[in-house]
């Protein structure tokens, strides 16, 4: 009888663990929604000093895993409210900032990442034969630069840019790659680019009819990897989509 009600108590003790997990993985808990208040209460004093901030709320995206607060800016003027949000458990950090992404020069932005990546690809292209294409996004806030600023990689940017390279990999194996790949990251590297991460496809770029579209070959991915600035690449790294 003894067994049976250890048995017993241990089922019910699994059943609770994992109600309220599936509840945390839902609705999140309370200890890591406390701890996502107070991280962005610390950013926000530290990132934006000159402004009478309020936190309102805050609800748990599941399909993210992140808090959603709105941050309101209180005072004289009409209250402007923003959208943060907040990653991590134990140690949660912003990973959204609302009043930063509202204050993003657009425009300008798309002309200087049209024009970093028409460089960019020149410069790749010079070792490597196989690069198709080179697609940059960076950010730069309204007021930062005039909106006649052309390109420059010695420019000062708040964050590092992000890259999307495409190779022409209808041809090649896994291994030749890997090769364009690591010598496509050595060039960065030498040429000081600021970047925190790349991500390239190598395509597929037959004449199959399938993949052509008003007259533009759109071919397929065969190869994907992505890679932080100094990741000393292998084989491993790199995803075969279609063999």
């Amino acid at each position: 009888m003894k067994n049976k009600k250890t048995i017993y108590s241990v089922i019910l003790v699994l059943l609770i663990g994992f109600a309220l997990f599936l509840y945390s993985e839902f609705n999140g808990n309370p200890l890591s929604k406390y701890l996502s208040k107070k991280a962005l209460e610390s950013y926000l004093e530290i990132a934006h000093p000159d402004k009478k901030l309020q936190i309102d709320g805050g609800f748990y995206n599941f399909k993210f895993k992140e808090y959603q607060f709105t941050v309101k800016e209180i005072g004289d003027n009409p209250l402007n409210e923003y959208e943060f949000t907040v990653k991590g458990f134990l140690d949660p950090v912003v990973d959204m900032d609302g009043i930063y992404t509202g204050n993003l020069d657009e425009k300008l932005m798309e002309k200087l990442g049209k024009e970093a990546a028409e460089e960019i690809k020149s410069a790749l292209s010079k070792k490597v034969k196989s690069v198709h294409s080179v697609e940059v996004w960076l950010q730069v806030q309204k007021d930062d630069f005039p909106s006649d600023t052309n390109w420059n990689k010695e420019m000062k940017l708040e964050k590092p840019m992000g890259m999307h390279i495409v190779l022409d990999a209808t041809n090649a194996t896994k291994k030749d790659v890997l090769k364009d790949i690591k010598q496509i990251q050595a060039i960065l590297n030498e040429e000081n680019y600021y970047y925190d991460s790349v991500n390239i496809n190598g395509n597929y770029f037959g004449e199959d009819d399938e993949y052509v579209k008003d007259g533009v070959n759109l071919g397929y991915v065969k190869f994907s990897v992505s890679f932080p600035k100094d990741m000393d690449l292998t084989l491993k790294d790199i995803e075969e989509l279609n063999p």
